[in-house]
């Protein structure tokens, strides 16, 4: 490792230990091993920085949505795209969808040992941590169970969102170590980044299942029909039918 790299890892190490953020504090639950570790140095090799072209003259085909293009983004969204899932063909369109109101670490974000409160928190809020949007009584002023369009369920751990945005001081210093950092000191970054991150996320089941223990619908704001909605998904148990990747089903499953 060169000297600056050596450097890097210190300043950032120290700055780990003073911030206070539950994403940082309980990713340091576990430490990356030497396969973790393997494994990020091949991805930093491989890594090239998202360029997003604008062809000119060509109109998109779908509408835009202003309201998503506004909210703001987390450090994942550094090195993920906004729609991140493109391996399975099969399912990529519903887990993409997801990324509307769902954060990304309420489904990697898994650090054993550890159990989150989840509510919605309004990416849209100004404050460095975001704002927690407000419980409603009032089915017929949210009827939609989503209380604002720029609001996800997030994980909480003692009452903070355990999430980090792209305008976080910290996060910006992250992004910072990675461009300056080397490439021993950006594959120990990534790695000690993702040690808490399960890369398959949660399966369907672990929120569309009856008497399922992940999410309090109620707390998040579900009317009874909305939660038996949710629960009882027939896209859910479509896919919990799958067994592995090369099998195939009738779409005649989904009556099921």
């Amino acid at each position: 490792m060169s000297r600056l790299s050596i450097v890097f890892l210190f300043l950032f190490s120290a700055s780990l230990a003073a911030e206070d953020n539950p994403y940082l504090s309980l990713g340091e639950v576990a430490s990356p091993d030497d396969n973790a570790l393997l494994e990020a140095r091949k991805q930093v090799d491989h890594y090239h920085e998202l360029e997003i072209i604008d062809a000119p003259g060509i109109q998109s085909f779908h509408k835009r949505n202003p309201d998503t293009e506004t909210d703001r983004q987390t450090l994942c969204r550094v090195c993920h795209p906004a729609l991140p899932h493109r391996e399975s063909l099969r399912s990529r369109s519903f887990l993409n969808m997801h990324t509307r109101y769902i954060a990304c670490e309420t489904c990697h974000f898994q650090p054993q040992g550890v159990s989150f409160e989840y509510r919605w928190l309004d990416y849209g809020a100004a404050d460095c941590c975001g704002m927690v949007v407000a419980e409603s009584t009032d089915k017929a002023a949210v009827p939609s169970l989503i209380p604002r369009p720029a609001a996800r369920i997030a994980p909480f751990f003692l009452g903070r969102p355990a999430l980090l945005f792209k305008d976080d001081p910290t996060a910006r210093e992250i992004r910072e170590t990675w461009k300056e950092g080397g490439r021993e000191a950006k594959a120990r970054l990534k790695a000690r980044l993702h040690v808490s991150l399960k890369q398959d996320g949660r399966r369907c089941a672990d929120c569309h299942r009856r008497k399922q223990t992940l999410l309090d619908w109620k707390a998040l704001n579900a009317s009874d029909r909305q939660a038996h909605a949710i629960e009882d998904n027939a896209i859910a148990r479509f896919f919990a039918r799958y067994k592995d990747k090369d099998q195939r089903l009738r779409m005649t499953e989904l009556l099921r």
